[in-house]
């Protein structure tokens, strides 16, 4: 759609008016912030990245009255990159069927090994079975989540966006942030584990299983690709904290605050 369609020509004025230099590209957000029973439009300069919130009334407000709308705003833009372009690349992942591979591979070896398996090793075996059926579990989690994410970004899109809309879309945003944090917090509790089941089934299988080698070797990539503590630097780590945080308490992340004060020092509404 196009800016005009959505903004009114009068809005659009005082947008040009406001130029670093006539001609200067810029964006609206398209989506009409709504706080307390007033409507706003916000504006990004794009060559001298600055910021502009406009009242639908035509004026221009104080940086003091429009501080929650610049919040909702900026949020509005994170809810639909995270769902339309992360979210997206996140289920298009082939995370449920490498994982139910995984699961066929378990059960193969099992199988195959039934009468030389140790008590141990059935534990282990199952332990990471249901290490893959959690990672599934929480992937099908994510579709759902990601499918209504959109949703709300679309139902708001060249409409009026409500902090009612922003707090939906908050707490989705948490619930896949949640998703991702399962799956990857399960494949570090349990590296040892399956390191050891694989340790100890390389010992189980007769020489000339060529099937259960096939499966067994497949089944040692999978897990070498699955996450472990060696593979993580301090920044993940901190990063897994953070987000920890965030699906607990509904903590902003650091970087969400660094984006924010740039925001606010960059509008050109009067202070």
């Amino acid at each position: 759609m196009e800016v005009h369609e959505y903004v009114p020509q009068t809005i659009l004025e005082i947008v040009k008016e406001n130029q670093a230099r006539s001609g200067e590209q810029y964006a609206v957000l398209p989506v009409i912030i709504e706080h307390e029973n007033k409507h706003y439009f916000y504006v990004h300069y794009e060559v001298s990245d600055r910021y502009l919130v406009i009242r639908k009334d035509g004026q221009i407000p104080s940086l003091k009255e429009i501080e929650p709308v610049i919040i909702m705003a900026a949020s509005f833009v994170s809810f639909s990159n995270v769902f339309h372009v992360i979210g997206e690349q996140w289920v298009k992942d082939k995370t449920i069927r490498n994982y139910q591979r995984i699961q066929r591979l378990l059960d193969t070896l099992e199988k195959g090994l039934q009468h030389r398996l140790t008590e141990e090793q059935r534990d282990l075996l199952n332990e990471f079975r249901q290490t893959a059926q959690t990672v599934i579990d929480w992937q099908r989690e994510l579709e759902r989540v990601v499918a209504e994410g959109k949703k709300g970004v679309e139902k708001i899109r060249y409409k009026i966006g409500s902090a009612r809309d922003h707090e939906q879309l908050d707490q989705l945003q948490r619930r896949l942030e949640k998703c991702v944090y399962e799956q990857i917090q399960v494949q570090l509790d349990t590296f040892e584990k399956r390191k050891r089941l694989i340790k100890s089934l390389r010992k189980s299988i007769a020489l000339f299983s060529i099937r259960l080698w096939f499966a067994f070797f497949e089944l040692k990539i999978h897990h070498q690709k699955m996450l472990n503590w060696s593979k993580m630097d301090m920044e993940e780590i901190n990063d897994m904290e953070i987000v920890k945080k965030r699906i607990i308490d509904g903590e902003w992340n650091p970087e969400s605050h660094r984006v924010l004060k740039e925001i606010k020092a960059a509008v050109i509404n009067p202070r």
